[in-house]
């Protein structure tokens, strides 16, 4: 069913408390994301900066194995903090603008407009370049239409965030096993 020309339902605020309190999970990961990159950094800064100790120990085949896995864990860990970081500003922005459109100075503000709200959502979006103007502008569309889309569209961005959190890790476990191993 279309929420276009409807008020919100019961049902929409129901799934807003669900998603956003399962999403408020995300900022916890994205915390620990940062403390769990510095980590794998620091071993490879130590690996790195001691690489001739390093190869007496453990095999070269070893020690590149496991420098290319603990790199692209940290690309993975630098993706889902980068992601993290988005889901947690931008259900901030949605709380606030809808405290705003739901006081009182934000129900005269909305009684005051004189534009339709596609025009709006068009020119909201007009001074972002390309492709976020398109971002914006099919965004602000879709909340017409669909009153908890901005937030599935952040349920979605957190489930890349575990997924890419989760390649964090288990990429670092396995060069430390690479590693661990050609000893």
């Amino acid at each position: 069913m279309r929420d276009e020309d409807t008020v919100i339902r019961a049902e929409h605020v129901f799934k807003k408390f669900i998603w956003r309190s399962t999403i408020e999970v995300g900022e916890a990961l994205e915390r620990s994301t940062t403390w769990t990159i510095g980590g794998v950094a620091a071993i490879v800064a130590v690996v790195v900066s001691n690489l001739d100790s390093v190869a007496k120990i453990s095999s070269l085949d070893g020690i590149k194995t496991s420098v290319v896995l603990f790199t692209l864990s940290l690309l993975f860990g630098a993706l889902s903090k980068q992601v993290g970081m988005a889901v947690v500003a931008g259900v901030n922005t949605l709380k606030e603008t809808e405290a705003l459109l739901n006081s009182e100075a934000g129900q005269r503000l909305i009684n005051q407009m004189t534009i339709e709200p596609r025009q709006l959502a068009q020119e909201l979006a007009e001074p972002f370049l390309w492709p976020l103007s398109t971002f914006v502008r099919k965004g602000g569309e879709r909340g017409l239409v669909d009153y908890v889309s901005g937030d599935k569209r952040f349920v979605r961005m957190f489930c890349f965030q575990i997924a890419f959190n989760a390649l964090h890790v288990v990429l670092a476990v396995a060069a430390l096993f690479a590693i661990g191993l050609s000893i």
